[in-house]
């Protein structure tokens, strides 16, 4: 069996990922690091499938949250570091299947949608087959109560959604940086969306597509003093199927002239480049 390990850094040279393959499955633990070296989670796979305690940890060393999957059965779940609930995804044997959330840092739903083995059904369609289906994940599986945004808070969602996504230290920055009124002679700025809502809605394409986060890894500064971004990391799940269907949102880019993607053909990687020009 030919055994690798697949690692990826932070431009600092701080190591970021370390995946061990066997025949191009991911079998042993899968580490992840914070920026400052500290350990950021474990997740343990056999042959492709998460099978073990996984956990997570914030920047201090405090753990965030565990989970446990068998052979690729349960719910992934991932954490804002202010504890609160980021993320939850439902699989059997490795397939999604099931609920799948997304929290912003406040608690407020960002996204939930429903898979039954791997194809998207409204939750009546779930909760009726999960209903003649024990062994389907329930409905109402979660590590939190789904505050469901509303009308009246839709542009709060948008404002935190968009801050959180550049990490940046307010909303108004965030959307200066997409709309790009940053641009500088010295450097871009994060492509050349003509407003927040149209780097948005590629954002929010990628996590309707099964992304399973979009960050800004680097965010640098000009001489003048002008911070500015010129690319995404996309965090990729297993499942080829759902990569394929993110890049398939990626390629908006390519029709609208706003960047590039990388790599273009699938070799199992665990993230994906959108060099935004």
């Amino acid at each position: 069996m030919k055994k690798t390990i697949q690692v990826s850094r932070f431009r600092n040279g701080q190591l970021r990922e370390r995946v061990p393959l066997v025949v191009g499955l991911r079998h042993g633990v899968v580490q992840t690091w914070h920026r400052n070296g500290v350990a950021a989670s474990e997740e343990p796979y056999v042959k492709g499938r998460l099978h073990g305690v996984c956990r997570q940890w914030d920047e201090a060393g405090k753990l965030l949250g565990e989970f446990t999957m068998v052979e690729g059965t349960g719910v992934q779940r991932e954490w804002h570091d202010n504890g609160r609930i980021k993320l939850e995804v439902s699989t059997v044997a490795g397939k999604f299947c099931g609920p799948n959330r997304i929290w912003l840092r406040d608690g407020t739903l960002l996204s939930e949608r429903y898979l039954l083995r791997g194809r998207p059904v409204t939750r009546t369609q779930y909760t009726r087959a999960a209903a003649k289906d024990l062994t389907l994940p329930k409905p109402e599986d979660s590590a939190a109560t789904p505050r469901r945004p509303s009308r009246a808070i839709e542009r709060h969602v948008h404002k935190v959604f968009v801050g959180g996504l550049l990490e940046k230290s307010s909303p108004a920055e965030a959307r200066t940086w997409l709309s790009g009124a940053a641009k500088t002679k010295s450097g871009p700025s994060l492509g050349r969306f003509r407003s927040a809502k149209a780097a948005l809605v590629l954002v929010t394409a990628l996590y309707d597509a099964g992304a399973l986060e979009v960050t800004v890894p680097g965010i640098y500064r000009d001489k003048r003093g002008k911070e500015f971004a010129d690319w995404l990391l996309v965090r990729l799940p297993s499942a080829r199927a759902i990569r394929g269907r993110i890049r398939k949102a990626c390629r908006i880019l390519k029709k609208r002239d706003l960047g590039a993607f990388l790599p273009e053909s699938d070799v199992g990687e665990t993230h994906l480049v959108l060099a935004l020009e």
